[in-house]
């Protein structure tokens, strides 16, 4: 019966007046994946539904019934980011278990169709595994990199192992790791506790670089960064989202090594920005914390809510295979999966 659930979902064409019925025979055919050293999930429809908030249908922005509801019965325990990996097709979602014990934080595995889910595919209280809370997320071959606080560790993308860590002496609070075009990371400190009310200034704003062999080079590191926080690599060099200064920071790190100086600020709509993704039509999606929004715009700005009413969104991602944006709800405990139309801003042109 569950095979040709599945497969009469898979034939439903996929628009704005069928998602929600869509949504929901997807989440009747789901399976899920025992959870390791946790309980048995069962059936995703015996789990209450999670806390997830909206506003109603403002000009220019989604709603309700524009989200794909996958994955509203996992349980998810503060989702802080979400990766698509384009080599396996799955989506990989950080959470923190802020409610859990010291060093309990876990990565889980999802099928982007909701059939199959592994809760804690990467668990911190597994032997021989250290998560403690896990942040932004990046793939370099089959090995998965998390942003942890003061380090980036590397697990088999494959099986979950762990393939070790790099420790980046002076930081406060690792939020984001994200792979250049020439292989290298580069690292984001936050320069504090982003949970926390306000991110302290202590000097330890900073985005670091790591090279293939696993040396650590300083991009920039001082105050006025602004609270660094989410990263988006291009030719050009690595844009941030700094949450401190609600502000877009172009760096172009120097090839000898040296601090590299601004390249370009600009001030971003709403406050407290903690994710950064970009679509091939060149413009970036921008979430706010404290609107409870996304944005979107082109580089150089202006940018537009184009989605409202998402409670604590944080670092969100692109599957550029199925059109969709994807975004955790750290506080709301879920994941909101929408599928953008083409750009069409009231007052901006292409760079």
């Amino acid at each position: 019966m569950y095979q040709a659930i599945a497969s009469a979902c898979r034939s439903v064409p996929c628009s704005f007046g069928r998602r929600t019925a869509l949504g929901a025979l997807l989440l009747a055919c789901a399976e899920t994946t025992p959870a390791l050293g946790r309980p048995d999930l069962g059936s995703p429809a015996s789990a209450p539904l999670a806390h997830v908030t909206f506003a109603s249908r403002r000009s220019r922005s989604l709603d309700l019934d524009d989200r794909l509801p996958l994955f509203d019965r996992i349980g998810f325990s503060s989702p802080s980011a979400i990766l698509h990996d384009p080599v396996r097709d799955v989506y990989w979602v950080s959470n923190l278990n802020v409610d859990g014990p010291a060093g309990s934080g876990f990565i889980s595995r999802l099928d982007p169709e909701g059939k199959r889910v592994t809760l804690n595919f990467i668990d911190g209280r597994s032997a021989g595994v250290e998560l403690n809370a896990p942040h932004g997320l990046a793939i370099s071959g089959d090995s998965l990199l998390v942003a942890d606080v003061t380090a980036v560790r590397r697990f088999n993308a494959n099986t979950g192992a762990p393939e070790g860590s790099i420790q980046i002496p002076g930081t406060r609070y690792l939020s984001d790791v994200a792979v250049a075009a020439d292989g290298s990371w580069f690292v984001a400190d936050v320069g504090g506790d982003p949970n926390l009310a306000s991110v302290p200034e202590e000097g330890t704003d900073a985005v670091y670089q790591i090279s293939a062999a696993g040396q650590v080079s300083t991009v920039a590191r001082r105050p006025d960064l602004g609270g660094p926080f989410a990263l988006l690599p291009d030719q050009r060099g690595v844009w941030i989202a700094c949450t401190g200064s609600s502000e877009l920071l172009l760096l172009v790190p120097n090839p000898d090594g040296s601090a590299s100086p601004d390249a370009g600020r600009l001030e971003l709509p709403g406050g407290v920005p903690r994710g950064i993704t970009s679509i091939p039509d060149g413009t970036l999606l921008i979430s706010s914390w404290t609107q409870r929004a996304v944005y979107r715009g082109y580089r150089d700005g202006p940018f537009e809510p184009v989605i409202t009413g998402l409670e604590s969104p944080a670092d969100m991602d692109y599957d550029l295979r199925r059109k969709r944006l994807l975004i955790p709800l750290l506080s709301g405990q879920a994941l909101a999966i929408f599928e953008l139309a083409p750009f069409e801003p009231s007052a901006s042109t292409p760079p």
